[in-house]
């Protein structure tokens, strides 16, 4: 979770970094932290200082940017990079990578306010600030600066995390699902996510002894259960399976647990084998 202050609203306009924070979130929780301001050799205004309380004479005793960007970007890495209003941020961050030569190498983009929007519609207020007071999330420190708001920014996407798991019985919930979501209308997640957690349960109970793993096709051949998809063109469920000479086989989850009718009787078309 990142969070930059800056003298401005856009790099485009001229808008510099004045701080940053940086903090990692692994197993539901903040594990790791990068904070420092940033000399940007610009020229603070008042309006900003009255906004975060940042004065000229902070950023001009601070690092400079060409020392703090090389380590932020060391810092992250190649975790996945979130923030609130995240286009603001990593705006800014490719902005000021560029100066000095460096290129982020984040894997994917979390914002978590089109995340709350998804998963919170119908909310009175999407700030950070007002949002996090809905959902009964505490601001420790003091708001428009760019460790406290980072922090409670953390906060907020553990939330989701962990309302996404209870809700649909998930032991985890990975970045990319995160990013996945960023991508969809509010209407379509909830069928996502159900479908998207149906499949990892049933990933799941393949790997337990004495689970169902292989299936007998009505006609005699035995197939091994390989997993549940999600086909790409309409989000639709299928089944992944494999036959004993290794050809691997799809078919519509309606269709392979559907019965059918042989010399007037009506079976599965893929019956379960119980493993021993």
């Amino acid at each position: 979770m990142i969070d930059f202050e800056t003298s401005g609203m856009s790099p485009e306009q001229g808008g510099r970094v004045t701080e940053v924070a940086a903090l990692r979130i692994a197993g539901g929780e903040v594990v790791d932290r990068f904070v420092s301001l940033i000399n940007s050799n610009v020229r603070i205004p008042y309006y900003i200082t009255e906004l975060t309380g940042i004065t000229q004479s902070m950023v001009d005793r601070a690092p400079p940017v060409s020392e703090v960007m090389p380590e932020l970007l060391d810092f992250i890495g190649t975790d996945t990079l979130a923030a609130h209003n995240a286009s603001f941020d990593e705006k800014f961050l490719k902005a000021e990578s560029d100066r000095q030569g460096l290129w982020p190498a984040h894997d994917g983009l979390v914002c978590s306010v089109k995340l709350a929007r998804r998963i919170f519609p119908g909310m009175p207020s999407y700030s950070l600030s007002k949002l996090a007071s809905s959902l009964g999330i505490r601001f420790q420190g003091a708001a428009h600066r760019a460790e406290a708001d980072a922090e409670v920014a953390s906060k907020l996407l553990i939330y989701v995390a962990q309302q996404i798991s209870e809700r649909y019985a998930a032991e985890s919930v990975d970045p990319q699902l995160l990013i996945e979501i960023n991508k969809m209308s509010a209407a379509k997640v909830p069928s996502f996510l159900k479908k998207q957690f149906q499949r990892q349960d049933l990933n799941k109970s393949q790997k337990k002894v004495g689970t169902v793993q292989k299936f007998r096709h009505y006609k005699g051949g035995v197939y091994e259960l390989v997993c549940e998809a999600t086909q790409e063109s309409d989000l639709s469920p299928v089944i992944v399976y494999r036959s004993h000479n290794g050809t691997v086989w799809t078919r519509p989850k309606d269709v392979f647990f559907e019965m059918v009718e042989v010399d007037g009787v009506r079976v599965p078309r893929f019956a379960p084998i119980e493993i021993e």
